[in-house]
């Protein structure tokens, strides 16, 4: 793993080649803003009483549909031109022609993807401080902190699908149309399955609560840290990283 270094710094360049990477994260920097003012302005209503459920800093982000909706168009974007990208160009094949393995490749392609992804999520971190030291509002970082780590592996898992997707074709659009797709039913379908599945009182609806996606992050941002769903995160995450980088060895054979 001794050039994974070297491929890492190389993919953080091609970021930023194009507009994409600003574009992004411009917009995540505007998302934050808007997500700060009315966590503010939820706070600054003393006549209204929050539970602990709905307190308005136990679900600052991960109730947002602002947040998720910006989340499942900027992974596929992020991660749509990674494998695809230079399988159009060709570039692809002198990559695997030089004294690397195809771990090393996709294991730094992974990493930059997760730390762009990473990057979109520091300026919903850098409003709280003054929340917390100007206002003197202080709330408990064990929640926030807790919702970091569930967000992070949830990056993590959604990083390796849309790189995934990326290896199995030649084209951009369609790895960003299928890494669209799927997440959209990780994140929106199980959730209406599972208020469906709650309202019918079926017995598979537990189940389907904890694969969904959106309510696990509400329970992070709640300071529920489930280990299984850590699990769960990184194991998706593993497979479709093996699945990866099979799919180049099976490039490279041909």
């Amino acid at each position: 793993m001794r050039h994974v270094p070297t491929l890492l710094a190389r993919e953080l360049g091609a970021f930023f080649l194009g507009p994409m990477a600003y574009i992004v994260l411009m917009a995540f920097q505007v998302i934050a803003l808007l997500n700060f003012w009315e966590l503010v302005d939820a706070l600054s209503q003393p006549q209204r009483e929050f539970s602990s459920v709905r307190d308005p800093m136990t679900t600052y982000v991960s109730s947002s549909p602002l947040f998720w909706f910006s989340i499942l168009v900027a992974v596929p974007l992020l991660t749509m031109r990674l494998i695809a990208e230079e399988r159009r160009t060709g570039t692809i094949e002198t990559l695997l022609t030089l004294p690397v393995s195809e771990s090393e490749i996709v294991l730094s392609k992974w990493l930059a993807g997760v730390l762009m992804y990473l990057a979109l999520l520091v300026p919903f971190a850098l409003y709280l401080p003054f929340l917390y030291f100007q206002a003197r509002y202080y709330f408990d970082l064990g929640p926030l902190l807790s919702l970091g780590i569930g967000l992070s592996t949830m990056g993590m898992m959604f990083v390796a699908i849309g790189l995934l997707f990326s290896a199995l074709t030649r084209n951009q659009i369609v790895a960003a149309v299928w890494t669209f797709v799927v997440l959209f039913l990780m994140v929106v379908l199980t959730l209406l399955l599972y208020f469906y599945g709650a309202r019918q009182q079926a017995g598979w609806a537990e189940a389907i609560r904890f694969l969904a996606v959106y309510v696990q992050v509400r329970a992070f941002g709640q300071g529920q840290l489930d280990p299984r769903t850590i699990a769960l995160h990184l194991s998706v995450c593993v497979f479709a990283l093996y699945v990866t980088v099979k799919i180049l060895e099976t490039g490279r054979r041909r």
